[in-house]
């Protein structure tokens, strides 16, 4: 009786050291992952970061990928879809009614990245497990966005390639778990809680049709009035 009820607590224990991961941690190739985002406290923060997301879901299959971030009570949702076969990236907007979307090639700088180009990437030792899996730690260098180094933390244990044509570190090779980023003047910490290894449905992939295709520059105005100000722009 006393060891099945210790048997039960070193599982239990296992399943928040692995939080929540499904599977038998080897190469999974579809599947999703579920991130907690943190603000950090920055003098330049906008105060909506108290209002914006504190998750971000990725779901791949068939190396493409589709990043979801909503908030700000369902008003607000930012979309990347990567298309590996066309190699095409989407960044879709939507504040309440209004849908903004930007087409880009996926070797381009990805859209809310802009001040992360010229990154230099520097690679450690240090490894950390996050969600059972083995995670190599990188160092990334962009004084544009910050004075100090941003931390990464990715694993090839999940088989996505090309895994970071949508976001500023597409030098590596691996999936991130762990990392810190600078979308569109806000300072994010991602970190994975979740990893599950599933069936993700085609549809996820599709490119809506209601949204309005603009340019990079006419899309950084329109999420600049969101993320600049202290109130929900003018719809």
């Amino acid at each position: 009786m006393i060891a099945g009820a210790l048997a039960l607590v070193f599982l239990a224990t296992l399943t928040v050291i692995s939080c929540n991961s499904i599977g038998d941690f080897g190469k999974i190739d579809e599947g999703r992952i579920v991130y907690s985002i943190e603000y950090p406290k920055d003098k330049e923060q906008s105060s909506l970061v108290t209002l914006l997301p504190e998750t971000m879901e990725l779901k791949f299959k068939e190396d493409n990928t589709v990043i979801n971030i909503n908030g700000f009570f369902a008003i607000f949702s930012l979309i990347y879809i990567s298309d590996h076969n066309t190699h095409t990236n989407y960044s879709l907007l939507r504040v309440m009614n209004q849908k903004k979307m930007y087409k880009a090639d996926t070797m381009e700088i990805p859209f809310g990245y802009e001040k992360m180009h010229n990154i230099q990437i520097k690679h450690t030792d240090d490894t950390l497990t996050i969600c059972g899996y083995k995670c190599k730690k990188a160092l990334a260098y962009c004084p544009e966005a910050s004075d100090k180094p941003y931390e990464l933390y990715y694993t090839n244990e999940i088989g996505i390639r090309n895994p970071n044509t949508n976001n500023p570190f597409r030098q590596l090779d691996g999936v991130l778990l762990g990392f810190q980023v600078r979308l569109s003047n806000i300072s994010m910490n991602m970190k994975a809680i979740e990893i599950h290894e599933e069936k993700i449905d085609d549809s996820v992939f599709k490119i809506p049709d209601d949204y309005e295709i603009v340019s990079r520059e006419q899309l950084e105005e329109f999420i600049d009035s969101f993320t600049k100000s202290d109130d929900i722009p003018t719809i």
